[in-house]
């Protein structure tokens, strides 16, 4: 049995134990099949879920019951390249709020919520708005179109007062749950952020991870980056929200694939 062969037999195993009650695993789980036995005996009876050189188009451990993500068209390679790393500069809202708000708002991304559940409402070979105005090295001019957003809640930049930290929408968010960055490094501006969650920089690293193995003749860690490194002076996502420097980061991700 080939490595990738093992990995798709876990996100079996994964799918009868944590989601087999939802209302699309059949037909991930029957797509998953079609890749590991015969493809012209089941292809006939299977809805397909999967791109080129069939790539799963959604994330197994990502949740999927939300209205759909507006697209505006098929990534040129039929996957992203990379992704971009955001901050939702909101409040602590569900799954359900945020990606209702991303749907009324024209965007499309993946949404990772303050305990670290995933949701997705999108096929991986379409791409939507989520970074506006921005460029990157090897890149086209706007790189919604080649890369793929995810967006953290977090509440992003804070203002201090007193023995607490205040949101641009009024919440406070208390000292242990802010990251001040007092000089400026590769990508993280001078101020005081929100930290993601433990949980929140597993899940990011976890989806990350899993959009490279599914398809790494596309999907480059190098193009992984920070909203505020295609946009930088306007954005200033993840900067310090995230634990370390975004080419930390990368050096990170490239680590821990074998």
């Amino acid at each position: 049995m080939t490595k990738e062969e093992r990995e798709k037999l876990y996100t079996l195993r994964w799918y009868v134990r944590e989601r087999w009650n939802s209302d699309y695993v059949k037909d991930d789980v029957l797509d998953i099949l079609t890749q590991l036995l015969d493809e012209e005996s089941l292809a006939e009876n299977r809805p397909s879920v999967t791109g080129t050189n069939q790539k799963l188009l959604y994330c197994p451990f990502a949740q999927r019951d939300f209205p759909k993500a507006r697209t505006r068209g098929n990534y040129a390679r039929g996957y992203p390249r990379g992704a971009v790393v955001h901050y939702t500069a909101g409040r602590h809202s569900s799954l359900s709020q945020g990606l209702n708000y991303q749907v009324q708002e024209g965007y499309l991304y993946f949404l990772i919520d303050q305990e670290g559940n995933i949701g997705q409402n999108f096929a991986l070979d379409s791409w939507g708005y989520h970074a506006g105005k921005s460029s990157y090295k090897g890149l086209s001019g706007n790189v919604s179109n080649e890369l793929v957003g995810i967006e953290i809640t977090s509440a992003g930049l804070l203002t201090p007062q007193g023995d607490h930290y205040k949101s641009w929408f009024g919440t406070q968010i208390e000292a242990k749950n802010v990251s001040t960055i007092t000089r400026q490094t590769d990508n993280q501006a001078v101020g005081h952020y929100e930290k993601y969650t433990k949980k929140q920089e597993e899940s990011l690293t976890k989806l990350i991870l899993w959009l490279h193995s599914n398809n790494p003749d596309v999907f480059s860690l190098d193009l992984v980056v920070g909203h505020d490194e295609v946009s930088p002076t306007r954005k200033f996502d993840p900067g310090g929200a995230l634990s370390m420097t975004m080419p930390e980061y990368r050096k990170q991700l490239k680590s821990l694939v074998k």
